[in-house]
């Protein structure tokens, strides 16, 4: 089997702080930093690799945060690429937060995958008192309704979803229940998507390009855990960087064929082993 695949941005942030990427690094400085989904298509599938999000009123609260800011809806991205909503077939959701789930409505027709840990420990934190807090905040707080109301998954660890798309768990990292996702093509081998385990190749690669790794700043679990999930994740890989696909890393429009929009948003083409055409042409 083989699948095509590309990394859509559907906004950006122009001074987001290096310090909420990486951990105990407090004079990093700022950077623009992209929100993304991903889409794989084969011969007989149509899947997206979490969903973005669309809502004027988080545009304004980032905007008034963090600077000058751009944003299209998801749907609208995708149909740059000629996909339309409903041949969307499959949703795999890397984890609960409102930037990666925020659209599930907006596919009616996918098929929704996610872990149940991340399901379950997000219902129990909400459950607990206001001072947690922490453990909700940036969570789609009625993803769990959404799903229940369509056809969905919830996962119990590692799960082949089609041929050659694997779910992985990376829990009690980023989120309780976070996964990554892998995709392996017969032409071209395996590419991982990390969901916000990887926010840049700097934090497999080291901060100096020394290999060094650099635990993410914004997660739940521990940096001891998340340095022996970063280890085997770059161990699935052959230790080639390039093959984690990353959601926040502006780096990425320089390590693929890339084409950029009018409205500054781009698209990264990862791999056309599945045949399907050129979306870089499309910029």
């Amino acid at each position: 089997m083989n699948h095509s695949i590309w990394i859509l941005e559907y906004g950006y942030v122009d001074r987001f702080p290096a310090s909420n990427l990486f951990a105990g690094q407090p004079n990093e400085g700022h950077r623009r930093m992209p929100y993304c989904f991903g889409l794989v298509r084969s011969a007989d599938h149509c899947v997206l690799v979490d969903t973005g999000f669309a809502d004027p009123a988080i545009y304004d609260r980032l905007t008034a945060k963090y600077g000058d800011t751009r944003w299209s809806a998801p749907v609208d991205v995708l149909a740059r690429l000629g996909v339309r909503a409903e041949q969307v077939d499959t949703i795999l959701l890397t984890h609960n937060h409102f930037d990666h789930a925020g659209c599930v409505d907006a596919f009616p027709s996918a098929h929704v995958y996610i872990q149940r840990r991340e399901i379950e420990c997000y219902l129990a934190a909400a459950a607990r008192p206001a001072r947690f807090e922490f453990l909700t905040r940036s969570c789609q707080a009625d993803l769990p309704q959404r799903l229940a109301a369509r056809t969905a998954t919830l996962v119990d660890g590692t799960a082949t979803v089609t041929d050659g798309i694997e779910l992985r768990p990376a829990h009690d990292t980023h989120t309780a229940g976070s996964q990554v996702v892998a995709v392996t093509n017969a032409a071209d081998g395996t590419w991982v998507f990390a969901g916000d385990n990887v926010y840049s190749y700097q934090n497999l690669e080291g901060l100096r390009g020394d290999g060094v790794l650099v635990p993410i700043a914004m997660t739940t679990g521990s940096a001891a855990g998340w340095l022996d999930f970063a280890d085997e994740l770059l161990a699935g890989v052959g230790g080639d960087t390039r093959r984690i696909l990353p959601f926040h890393e502006a780096a990425v429009w320089d390590r693929f064929p890339s084409a950029v929009f009018d409205d500054g948003l781009h698209v990264a083409e990862v791999s056309l082993a599945g045949g399907h055409p050129s979306a870089v042409s499309a910029g």
